[in-house]
């Protein structure tokens, strides 16, 4: 989580070579994102104020101006090191962004994908499939709203088994058919990914990330009360997507990142 700090640092840069004070005189004040630079006297004096940063990236950056000596090598190694406080600071501005893909046809298990750049934290996850041959049922398969610590950037987490359950298991036979909904989130998330989700069990299935979804989690019938509203729910999702769309549920060979030794 973010703080609210503000943290305001000045160099006068005395020994600075000409080509560096003409880019400071470049303009008075620049802004980018959520610090500022604002050039003062003959351009030989900058201060940088940010807003709504890290305490602890706060003070490193006052380390850096501080304890350094007024002169141009060291102005390299400055510029260096706000260079690589800039590029982390952009990467934590940009949020998360985690999604769903389903696998292995004859027992489909979820794996959770980080599709972005920055760790996923406090993920959630929640498959809502309905027995399609068992329209008296007023409920989905007993698959509980799983919660997932973290996923490092542009990593995966599972495959999450959504059936090995006794609670799941016994409701299943072999070409049971199953049809519902996804959903995936996560705490910094700005977004909801929803998915459509068909399964024959024990043959295979196919899913597909609904576009524009008007709910923001997973889909129940609008007519809970009859199997007649059941059975039109059912169809109604298969008709939402096209063909072209649909993503075969297929087999796959997942290899986990080894932990780095640094």
């Amino acid at each position: 989580m973010r703080l609210l700090t503000v943290v305001t640092l000045t160099a006068a840069f005395l020994g600075l070579s000409p080509s560096t004070l003409a880019q400071s005189k470049a303009s008075s004040n620049q802004k980018a994102g959520n610090c500022s630079v604002n050039i003062a006297g003959n351009g030989n004096t900058a201060s940088l104020v940010c807003h709504g940063i890290d305490a602890t990236l706060a003070k490193q950056m006052q380390a850096i101006l501080h304890g350094t000596l007024r002169n141009e090598s060291t102005a390299k190694d400055i510029s260096q090191k706000l260079d690589q406080i800039v590029d982390y600071m952009n990467v934590e501005a940009t949020p998360p962004d985690v999604g769903l893909r389903f696998v292995y046809a004859k027992s489909p298990a979820l794996l959770i994908v980080n599709q972005s750049g920055v760790v996923a934290r406090d993920i959630k996850w929640t498959v809502e499939l309905w027995d399609m041959d068992a329209p008296n049922q007023n409920s989905p398969l007993p698959i509980p709203t799983t919660a997932f610590d973290w996923i490092q950037p542009h990593a995966n987490g599972g495959p999450e088994n959504l059936f090995a359950s006794p609670a799941v298991a016994h409701l299943l036979t072999s070409n049971t058919r199953l049809v519902g909904t996804a959903a995936i989130s996560c705490a910094t998330c700005t977004a909801v990914h929803l998915y459509v989700v068909y399964i024959t069990f024990g043959q295979g299935g196919w899913f597909s990330e609904v576009d524009n979804p008007q709910s923001n989690w997973a889909v129940w019938p609008h007519d809970n009360q009859t199997p007649q509203g059941r059975v039109a729910f059912f169809n109604d999702l298969i008709a939402t997507i096209p063909l072209e769309k649909r993503v075969p549920i297929v087999d796959i060979q997942i290899s986990h990142p080894k932990p780095s030794n640094d």
